[in-house]
C-alpha cells in the first residue's frame, strides 16, 4: 500500500528530519469532513474515512520507551499482534511513514522511514459498550456475545503463572507498590486499604494456589474497560496494554472484576457482573464473592495510583480533577476490600 499526499512546507522542516509536529501537521492535512485528530498522553490518533491511524509520541516513561524509531516500530507491530487476539478485523497492520525522494511524506512506499503508524479500521463510537450502556441500548444478547468472546480468548491463552506462591508474592508486591503512592493522597485510607488487602492475601494462600495451578493466570488484555469493547457481531476488544507484558499478566477473574468495576462507575454494575459471571461459567470457573471483591479492590487501588501519577506529571492538565478521581477509586477500593474479608476480620 502506498498513500502519498504532497507535504506543505510545515514550520520546523529541517531538510532531512521531521519533528513530531511536522508528522502531525502532515497527517492532519489528509483529514476531510467528519474526520478527526485526537491527542492522547502517548500518541496521536487520526480518524480518516474508514481508517484510524495511530502515531506514537517519542516518549519514555517507566517500562514504556518510544524514544527511538526502532522502538516505535517494534511496539507498533506488538500492538497489532496482541490486539488481533480480541479484535482481528480491527488491527490491519503496522505501516511505515516514509520520506520519498521528492521530500514528500507518504504512508508505505520505498522511501526513508521516518516513523511508524498502526492502521486500524475506524469503529462506530456509538457501538462501544460505555456509550451503549449510557444510552440504555445494551441487550442481554450483546453481553452474552462479549462473555463468549472473552471466554474463548481466555481458554486459548497459556498459563503465565503456575505456582500459588508466585501469584501471592506478585499480588503482595503490587499492593505495597500501590500503597507507596496512595499514601501521598490519603495516608490513613491507604494504610487501612493495605492492611485489609494484605490480610486477605494472607488468609487465601490455598485459593491463590488453586487459581495458579488451574491455569487461571494468563497473559490477558490488561485494560478491559467498557470504552474498549465494541458491541459488534462478533464483538471486539481493542487497546490492550501492549507496552508491558507484566501488566497483562492477570487472573482472568481479576480482569473481569476490572470490567465490573468500570461498568459500576457508569451506573451499570449489573452489566459488568453479568459478563463476568457468564464468562466464568462458560469456562467452568467459579469465583466466590470474597475473592471477587478483593480483585475489584485491587483494580480500584491500581487505578487510583495511576490518577495520582497523572496529577503529578508536567502536562497533567487539571491536577485537582485527577486527584478527585483518585480519591473516588480509593473509596471504591476500601469498600471492596472490606467486602472481601470475613465479617469478623473486617
Amino acid at each position: 500500500m502506498c498513500d502519498r499526499v504532497l507535504t506543505p512546507q510545515a514550520p520546523g522542516w529541517t531538510g532531512r528530519e521531521y519533528r513530531l509536529e511536522d508528522k502531525v501537521a502532515w497527517l492532519r492535512s489528509r483529514l476531510g469532513p467528519g474526520d478527526e485528530a485526537i491527542e492522547t498522553h502517548f500518541a496521536w490518533v487520526f480518524l480518516q474515512g474508514d481508517r484510524a491511524w495511530k502515531l506514537r509520541k517519542p516518549v519514555r516513561r517507566d517500562t514504556m520507551d518510544y524514544g527511538t524509531l526502532e522502538a516505535r516500530r517494534v511496539d507498533s507491530e506488538e500492538e497489532v499482534r496482541l490486539n488481533r487476539r480480541l479484535a482481528p478485523d480491527v488491527y490491519l497492520g503496522a505501516r511505515p511513514l516514509a520520506r520519498a525522494a521528492s521530500g514528500q511524506l507518504e504512508i508505505g512506499g520505498d522511501g526513508e522511514v521516518v516513523d511508524w503508524l498502526v492502521e486500524m479500521r475506524r469503529l462506530d463510537r456509538s457501538r462501544m459498550l460505555d456509550v451503549m450502556l449510557a444510552s440504555g441500548r445494551t441487550t442481554r444478547a450483546d453481553l452474552e456475545r462479549v462473555a463468549a468472546r472473552l471466554a474463548a480468548f481466555y481458554a486459548d491463552e497459556s498459563p503465565a503463572i503456575n505456582e500459588g506462591a508466585v501469584l501471592a508474592a506478585r499480588l503482595d508486591a503490587q499492593v505495597r507498590a500501590n500503597h507507596a503512592v496512595l499514601a501521598r493522597l490519603d495516608a490513613e485510607a491507604a494504610n487501612a486499604l493495605r492492611r485489609d488487602q494484605l490480610d486477605f492475601l494472607a488468609g487465601h494462600r490455598d485459593w491463590l494456589e488453586t487459581r495458579a495451578s488451574r491455569g487461571c493466570v494468563i497473559e490477558a488484555h490488561g485494560d478491559l474497560r467498557p470504552e474498549h469493547v465494541l458491541l459488534d457481531d462478533p464483538p471486539a476488544v481493542i487497546d490492550c496494554l501492549e507496552f508491558d507484558r507484566e501488566l497483562r499478566i492477570l487472573d482472568r477473574a481479576e480482569e473481569l472484576a476490572f470490567l465490573e468495576l468500570e461498568c459500576g462507575r457508569l451506573g451499570a454494575a449489573d452489566a459488568g457482573r453479568f459478563v463476568a459471571q457468564e464468562c466464568l461459567a462458560r469456562l467452568g470457573d467459579t469465583v466466590p464473592a470474597g475473592p471477587g471483591s478483593f480483585y475489584r479492590s485491587h483494580r480500584a487501588a491500581t487505578r487510583a495510583k495511576l490518577y495520582v501519577w497523572r496529577a503529578s506529571e508536567p502536562d497533567g492538565g487539571s491536577p485537582a480533577h485527577w486527584l478527585a478521581t483518585a480519591r473516588d477509586y480509593l473509596a471504591l477500593a476500601r469498600q471492596a476490600a472490606a467486602d472481601a474479608l470475613p465479617a469478623s476480620a473486617a
